[in-house]
């Protein structure tokens, strides 16, 4: 790193958290603030109380550590120490949650480990859901009992699905929305010479699509990646751009689970079976300038691409992808219980959309409301939708989660 030029104070001595998520949690009856990292880099989630987040407000990047002190003061009458202030730092920074040069030296290590290894670790494991495999596949299998469930599966008794929209939030809270959506391959007759899977990019805004050559591993087994397709798809879909974001793949989870379904479901025949699996980025910026998604290079391109590199092959389309995010957890105000009819009517009409195999159709009822409700599946669901084109679907689920703060997170299965 450069050093700043004399006189200058350098960005440690000007705090700035990192993109965090912050949520309001209860710590031994005191309002806490919890702050986690969405791209997974840190493994921590800090727990601040009111006084500490009256502090972290001030670390705009641009003021020194003196001026935070000063600043507080002014705002609070009442001394902010700069010992107190920089210890404060130093817990931040030593778990990754400060933009400082600690931080990334520490990504870059981290991000260099990635990029040699040929596999991609499961990363939530042990965190989201077991890493013991037999309590995962009890974990799984509980999902389908009733009364939420569909009942456990009947293998050979029917068609192999051409599509199947899964949620990606955590078992414990969707599970039963999994079993909804996955029964139909547990029961295929027949299995896929592919699978494709869609995820959502949590952290992608630079690119609409994000491959990657790394296989996908889970607590059961490993899924292979189809190499050779992602270099047809680099040579005639995108090229260089496709991989750029490519460490996007580490942390995210919304492919990973995915993952765990397929190897637990299909089991030692996910051995010959290969996957794409593809990080959809935000399409936020379609919403905003209402241009068409499909007319664009980066997106119609690679779709256009995709189809063509699968042509002749028995695919199999999976997206994973929850819906809406509302309630003070995500900036809105308190929710009522009219609120939540209004989230699933709103649900309902884009569901209605997709479940007719309408990809425009789907993306038209987000881009109606501005994506007020903050549906982090749309991108994976309109690709899916797009180049798949299974035809008419069936919608086997509709959930809404709860999340922190009285928030709902809602979760939809549908199969083709």
């Amino acid at each position: 790193m450069e050093n700043p030029p004399l006189g200058q104070p350098s960005d440690e001595d000007r705090p700035k958290l990192r993109p965090l998520e912050g949520f309001a949690i209860d710590h031994d009856h005191q309002k806490m603030l919890a702050l986690r990292d969405p791209s997974g880099l840190s493994p921590h989630v800090a727990q601040l109380p009111p006084l500490a987040v009256a502090v972290i407000q001030l670390c705009d990047g641009e003021s020194t550590r003196d001026q935070i002190c000063e600043e507080f003061f002014r705002r609070y009458q009442r001394r902010l120490e700069r010992e107190a202030l920089d210890g404060l730092l130093s817990q931040l920074d030593q778990a990754l949650l400060l933009d400082s040069a600690h931080f990334r030296e520490e990504a870059a290590k981290i991000f260099a480990e990635f990029a040699r290894a040929e596999v991609r670790s499961a990363v939530h494991a042990g965190k989201s859901y077991p890493e013991e495999a037999d309590k995962l596949i009890a974990l799984l299998n509980q999902c389908y009992d009733p009364p939420h469930g569909p009942g456990r599966p009947q293998p050979g008794s029917g068609p192999l699905p051409k599509a199947i929209i899964a949620p990606h939030i955590d078992f414990q809270r969707g599970g039963p929305a999994y079993a909804w959506a996955y029964r139909p391959l547990a029961e295929a007759s027949e299995q896929p010479d592919l699978i494709i899977l869609f995820g959502t990019d949590h952290n992608g805004i630079h690119h609409p699509f994000t491959l990657t050559k790394k296989h996908y591993d889970t607590p059961l087994g490993r899924l292979t990646t189809d190499g050779a397709l992602v270099d047809e798809l680099r040579k005639h879909g995108g090229g260089e751009a496709l991989l750029a974001d490519e460490r996007n793949h580490r942390g995210e989870h919304s492919l990973e689970f995915q993952a765990v379904w397929l190897r637990h479901i299909l089991g030692s025949a996910m051995d010959s079976i290969p996957v794409l699996p593809i990080l959809c980025g935000s399409m936020h910026h379609f919403i905003e300038s209402a241009d068409d998604p499909a007319a664009a290079e980066e997106v119609g391109g690679f779709l256009g691409a995709l189809h063509r590199a699968v042509a002749g092959r028995r695919v199999l389309w999976i997206a994973g992808a929850d819906l809406a995010h509302i309630g003070p957890r995500f900036g809105d105000g308190p929710l009522t219980q009219a609120d939540r009819s209004s989230l699933e009517q709103s649900d309902q009409a884009a569901l209605q959309r997709a479940a007719a195999g309408d990809a425009t159709g789907w993306f038209q009822e987000i881009r109606r409301e501005k994506d007020r409700r903050r549906v982090c599946g749309l991108s994976p669901v309109y690709a899916l939708l797009s180049v798949a084109q299974p035809g008419r679907g069936r919608l086997a689920a509709y959930g809404q989660c709860a999340a922190e703060e009285d928030s709902i997170v809602s979760i939809a299965s549908l199969t083709y």
